[in-house]
């Protein structure tokens, strides 16, 4: 696993050009998106192929990683389907994708709600496939230190939210793989009875500091029983980039990032922003984001 606290950003389009991040204090950058096919391949959206060409230089000279993001939230069903379908040749396909254009690894974000609440209609399970998957592209990467990290929304790791997955479906992921998993960056965001809306609310539901029994989904609750080291929290870097959650980066470093520090120590996994360009069709970037979480992560 890559050291922590890691500094996470997530990188749709070139709004804000990517070249932008030499010199920040990201630790890793995560390209969006590569796209399942029903045919058990994948396939690189347009935005993916325009930021290809800057991965040499926002790498900086080993700096920092960059990865691939895989899903997200314009990934079909079918697309899913097709890659559970045979998971050797997707990995494989990932695989290709990740060498073809020296990548330090693959992120999965998988948002197929519909999956974890019926199985059975989507023709596969989805937390066997996303342990499946894992272990298979570790596999197929060798020991080259390629990253492996899965992108989770918080109910996906709350009990009882999911019938046929009772301690929560990603629960089940860590369980059956989490030594092929380097890390979660989990979607503090959205779902907001799950995230909260002010501060204060969200000290709550996602750190867990200030309930006497910490709630299920949060970066305490579920570092008792994972390695702190897996849990990454991620916030929207503007309002922009989500539809509720979001809090500004001082208050992130204040109310959530600290206190957990606090608890953790050197052991967290970090955090992570989706994304770097912080309003559509501008240049301002989340490099002064990345600065104030980091002097939180150092503290």
């Amino acid at each position: 696993m890559s050291s922590t606290p890691r500094n996470i950003i997530y990188a749709l389009s070139q709004e804000a050009p990517i070249s932008g991040i030499v010199g920040s204090d990201f630790t890793h950058v995560i390209l969006s998106f590569l796209l399942p096919n029903a045919d058990g391949t994948v396939t690189p959206s347009g935005e993916l192929e325009s930021l290809l060409q800057s991965v040499d230089a926002i790498r900086e000279g080993g700096k920092r990683k960059v990865m691939v993001s895989l899903g997200g939230g314009t990934a079909t069903p079918e697309g899913w389907a097709g890659l559970a379908a045979n998971v050797d040749q997707a990995a494989a396909s990932i695989m290709a994708f990740v060498r073809q254009n020296k990548l330090d690894g693959v992120d999965i974000d998988y948002e197929i709600t519909e999956a974890f609440y019926n199985p059975a209609g989507a023709g596969y399970d989805p937390v066997a496939f996303l342990s499946d998957l894992s272990t298979a592209l570790k596999s197929s990467a060798g020991f080259d230190g390629t990253l492996v990290s899965h992108a989770p929304q918080p109910p996906y790791l709350y009990p009882n939210e999911y019938p046929q997955y009772p301690a929560g479906p990603y629960c089940g992921v860590l369980q059956k793989a989490g030594r092929h998993i380097d890390w979660l960056n989990i979607q503090y965001y959205n779902n907001p009875s799950f995230v909260g809306a002010s501060a204060d609310e969200q000290a709550n539901l996602v750190v867990g500091s200030t309930a006497s029994t910490a709630f299920a989904s949060s970066i305490l609750a579920l570092s008792n029983a994972f390695p702190a080291d897996q849990l990454v929290l991620g916030k929207i870097s503007s309002p922009e980039n989500g539809g509720s959650g979001y809090l500004c980066a001082q208050d992130v470093a204040t109310y959530l990032v600290t206190p957990i520090v606090q608890q953790l120590g050197s052991k967290f996994g970090g955090v992570m922003a989706w994304q770097f360009a912080l309003n559509n069709g501008t240049n301002q970037n989340a490099c002064e984001w990345a600065s104030i979480i980091q002097a939180a992560l150092d503290s």
